[in-house]
Formats: C-alpha cells, structure tokens, sequence
C-alpha cells in the first residue's frame, strides 16, 4: 500500500559518513502534529526516499524511482533475525525454551558478532 509522502519542517542538524559510503543524517523536526509523528513512527526502519530542499514543489516528489525490495520484502535484519530464531530452536530442540530466552540469546550474539568485526579493524 502506498502511502502518502511526509511533509515536514526540518534542519539536518548532524551527518555523520558510513563505511559503506553512504550517510547517516540526523533530521530535528520542528514542532508537528500528532498525526504527523504517527507517520514518523510508521515509516520508521522502512527503506525510502529522503527529498530535502528549502523550498519543496510537486516536481521534487515526481518520478521518483521505484524502490525495489526483495521478495520476501523483509528487511536485511528481519531475514537475519528470522534465521537467527531458526538456529536457535534447532540447536536446543526439544527444550522448549521459550521466546523471552531466545530474545536474550538474540542480543548477546548480536554483542558477540559485532565484537568479532571490531577486533578485525584492529
């Protein structure tokens, strides 16, 4: 379903560079409505289109390439995470460990692959 573009006053207050080339953006908003931080948190973690100019016409929106997911349409992480669930109900089976030690499991070997991609930057 698409959804109507947000259309918000906002400074770029802080860009910091990413080692895949890319750029991560702080954007502070000013004041805005309810329904607006409502379609914030929608679009939260969903791959889009950042348009920013002072001054925004219909023309910066339009023709805007379609953004291709995979197809299952699953994030990077979720496929990850999914996988991760997968493995982890495998290796114990038949112990029936329930989801809340899964998601404890979840976040120390998350904590334990970044550590591993850390040490080999040293």
């Amino acid at each position: 379903m698409e959804r109507e573009a947000l259309k918000v006053p906002a400074v770029i207050s802080k860009i910091t560079t990413m080692a895949d080339k890319g750029l991560r953006l702080q954007v502070d908003t000013q004041e805005i409505t309810s329904e607006d931080k409502a379609s914030i948190m929608d679009f939260y973690d969903k791959l889009g289109w950042f348009v920013f100019a002072e001054q925004i016409t219909e023309a910066d929106i339009t023709d805007l390439p379609k953004i291709e997911l995979d197809e299952d349409t699953k994030t990077p992480s979720e496929r990850l995470r999914a996988r991760m669930y997968v493995y982890f109900t495998d290796k114990d089976r038949g112990l029936g460990k329930p989801k809340s030690q899964f998601n404890e499991w979840y976040r120390m070997a998350l904590d334990k692959i970044g550590l591993t991609y850390l040490d080999k930057m040293k």
